[in-house]
């Protein structure tokens, strides 16, 4: 499952020179939506996987309703949104706000359940008005949008308020940007995968050895940790340090991810937990297969007594290797935490199982076995 932002390019301001270029431009991108004017509808070619929206007032609304690819009608003030929507048939009807001070932020805030869309263009690079338009719109029929000032604002505007507004806009002179902001959203995205259980087979001590704490830069939930393997076949769910502990504080931050040779299992890609340091990125996963991107603070390396844990999942074997304690938890196959010193050969936990074989991370078409 997928959770995904909105990313429209706006050629609304270009004129006849640049627009066909910048059409062109969108086409290939990752565009979602494209906006544009009543007269540049005849450079359109439609495109399945693109909506068109049209920025529109009482006059030329007709014009673009006769076109049935246009899906979208958007207004630049809000006195023509009722006006437009009695024409509109049923399509969503929108309102572009313009936010320079606390009377424009009332007025765009007002629209929060009158209008199907919102695109808030603020003069200013703050999130804060952002965040109260979020608010106001979360219980609504709302769509909100931020336009934004350039590429840069993107990875702030997206998590605003934790799951972002609805979308981005950006502006036809800045376009070439597209790419850059549609990279960014597409590395947001929760992405959900299958877990499986897996039976013990192995559970023993194994001497000493160097263990990483992954350390992030988000608050992990009690159902969440990471995938940490010894092999490129999969892993088990490790917890984050989200669960009572009676001789010290949690780290709702942390996950005690294992022993430095482990992979640390994300989305696409997995990275070796010596890989991972301050502002890389790897996935907080959720006894439900959610994956969502979290950044890494730091990697804090101790040595310390390890405890090996081997399991199957059919034909498939994985290990891991963790700091031999019992304060270290694991996913159970029902998604309950699990003390460590409690796995035995017979306990079921969950985890995440692939083909074996990548280089750099990546999952690559050769054969590879590992012991």
């Amino acid at each position: 499952m997928d959770t995904e932002q909105e990313l429209w390019a706006d050629v609304t301001g270009l004129g006849p020179d640049d627009t066909a270029a910048a059409l062109a431009h969108a086409r290939s991108s990752a565009a979602t939506t494209v906006l544009l004017r009543p007269d540049q509808l005849d450079g359109w070619e439609p495109l399945e996987r693109i909506t068109l929206a049209a920025l529109v007032d009482a006059d030329n609304a007709p014009a673009a309703l006769d076109d049935q690819r246009v899906g979208i009608l958007l207004v630049e003030t809000p006195a023509q949104l009722d006006t437009v929507r009695a024409l509109a048939g049923g399509r969503p009807v929108g309102v572009r706000c313009e936010i320079v001070d606390g009377d424009t932020m009332n007025v765009a805030a007002d629209l929060c359940g009158r209008a199907d869309v919102l695109v808030a263009a603020f003069i200013d690079e703050t999130n804060i008005p952002l965040e109260l338009l979020l608010a106001r719109a979360q219980d609504g029929r709302t769509r909100v949008l931020k336009e934004l000032l350039s590429s840069a604002e993107t990875a702030s505007v997206a998590g605003v308020l934790e799951s972002g507004p609805a979308g981005l806009v950006v502006r036809g002179d800045q376009l070439a940007d597209i790419d850059r902001v549609g990279e960014a959203l597409r590395l947001r995205r929760q992405v959900r995968k299958d877990l499986v259980p897996l039976e013990v087979v192995r559970a023993e001590p194994i001497g000493m050895g160097y263990r990483g704490c992954v350390d992030t830069a988000t608050l992990f939930g009690e159902d969440e940790g990471m995938i940490v393997g010894s092999t490129s076949s999969g892993g088990i769910l490790v917890c984050a340090e989200v669960h009572y502990l009676p001789y010290m504080n949690l780290r709702p931050f942390r996950v005690n991810a294992g022993a430095v040779h482990s992979y640390v299992f994300g989305a696409d890609t997995t990275a070796y937990i010596t890989d991972l340091a301050a502002g890389e990125r790897s996935h907080a996963v959720s006894a439900d297969g959610t994956f969502r991107e979290v950044v890494v603070g730091r990697v804090k390396v101790e040595l310390r007594p390890l405890r090996l844990i081997e399991a199957t999942y059919g034909d498939v074997k994985v290990n891991v290797f963790l700091q031999d304690d019992w304060h270290v938890r694991v996913m159970s196959a029902e998604g309950k935490p699990l003390n460590l010193t409690d796995v035995v050969p017979g306990t079921k936990l969950l985890g995440h199982v692939t083909e074996p074989g990548r280089h750099v991370g990546i999952k690559v078409a050769e054969q590879i076995s590992e012991f």
